[in-house]
């Protein structure tokens, strides 16, 4: 009887079990070592960048396997700039967040290798670039929550049920600042529930979560993420929960917010209007790859990407001629044993003998332009 390949015998898994562990292990030491701040200070690759993701891999180390949640992701956020993050659910959007905030729930989830290059402020004014994925966990609170705050998904679940909204605003203040008095906590807290739009900020400081309806709670949640004057917010699907009202009200708020704060913004989300509206560079992934990122003009007006292309016209839109949505077929593939050949193959409609091969490098289009796929490799034959 031939083997089932989606079976792992005993043996198979009490051998990837031993070499999971061994990783784990060395990778957990570097994290909790005690390590000088010069181990980690390095330099942009271009001053204009606030943040700078550098061929980042991170894995779950797992009893069937390794997954390749990112596997060599690499792309910037300048400053004052807004980034869209692309791509169906899996793709390793949330991930990438997650390792930049080094919020990765280990032993079993690791950056395994990769730079994270953050241009940080210090209090003194002076700059400071850290490589956040060789930061020890003990020394990330100078970045994490202070210099680079997140907006997550679901704020009915971010946010704990048991303390008031001024309880858990002004803890936000207390770590950042040990020294700040009550007094000197509520009044940061009122003022960044201002700052959100919040008409009766006073009334909501003292409210529960449950006394408020998803897009104050939504508000509650950037409000938090401003109280220490972050230079990159990170949201994450920030309108997911939310109806399509309350929705443009927190878009409309956070573009604002961008240009009172200076700083730039990584904006996650499954929903191509959203990027549209809101982006100014988009990043496109794909099974945990970045298969294009440009302009916001190159990707919704020049797309090249089979997978790209396929997203866009997933979209309903008004003229549409037809009364069925596209989908792009096929499924994606099994995270744990990757192929070795382009990931889309199985589902692109534009495959060639070419996509058997090794897996497409990065091409340059223009200056800003750049995509994953061998239709554009120099001297592509179509057979």
């Amino acid at each position: 009887m031939a083997k089932n390949k989606n079976y792992l015998s005993g043996k198979e898994i009490r051998a990837i079990a031993k070499e999971n562990a061994k990783v784990m292990k060395r990778l957990e030491a570097e994290k909790y070592r005690k390590a000088d701040e010069s181990e980690y200070l390095t330099e942009m690759r271009d001053s204009k960048n606030i943040l700078e993701i550098d061929k980042l891999h991170t894995y779950f180390f797992t009893e069937q396997g390794v997954v390749k949640a990112v596997n060599g992701v690499s792309f910037d956020i300048p400053k004052n700039a807004t980034v869209g993050v692309a791509g169906e659910s899996g793709c390793g959007k949330s991930v990438t967040s997650m390792s930049v905030m080094r919020l990765l729930q280990g032993p079993t989830g690791q950056i395994y290798s990769g730079e994270i290059r953050f241009n940080a402020k210090e209090k003194s004014g002076e700059e400071k670039v850290y490589d956040i994925a060789k930061m020890p966990i003990r020394d990330i609170h100078k970045i994490r929550g202070n210099q680079i705050a997140m907006i997550f998904q679901e704020p009915m679940t971010s946010l704990n049920p048991v303390f008031t909204i001024g309880q858990q605003l002004d803890e936000v203040t207390f770590i950042h600042n040990p020294d700040a008095s009550k007094e000197q906590a509520k009044e940061k807290s009122i003022e960044m529930l201002n700052l959100v739009g919040i008409a009766m900020p006073e009334r909501v400081y003292n409210s529960f979560p449950h006394e408020l309806s998803g897009g104050m709670r939504q508000r509650v949640m950037i409000s938090m993420a401003l109280a220490s004057d972050p230079r990159l917010i990170i949201a994450d699907e920030p309108t997911t929960a939310l109806d399509v009202t309350i929705q443009a009200q927190i878009l409309d708020l956070l573009r604002d917010l961008k240009t009172k704060i200076d700083g730039s913004i990584m904006l996650i989300t499954h929903d191509l209007g959203i990027i549209a509206e809101m982006a100014d560079y988009v990043v496109v992934m794909y099974a945990g790859r970045v298969i294009e990122k440009g302009t916001v003009d190159e990707i919704f007006h020049n797309p090249m990407h089979p997978y790209t292309i396929g997203l866009q016209k997933s979209k309903p839109t008004l003229n549409s001629d037809s009364d069925t949505l596209f989908n792009i077929p096929g499924n994606v593939p099994n995270p744990i044993n990757m192929p070795d050949y382009c990931y889309f193959k199985e589902r692109c409609a534009q495959c060639t003998k070419k996509c058997s091969g090794e897996y497409p490098e990065m091409i340059q289009v223009s200056p800003t332009h750049f995509v994953a796929c061998h239709l554009y490799d120099e001297g592509q034959n179509d057979d």
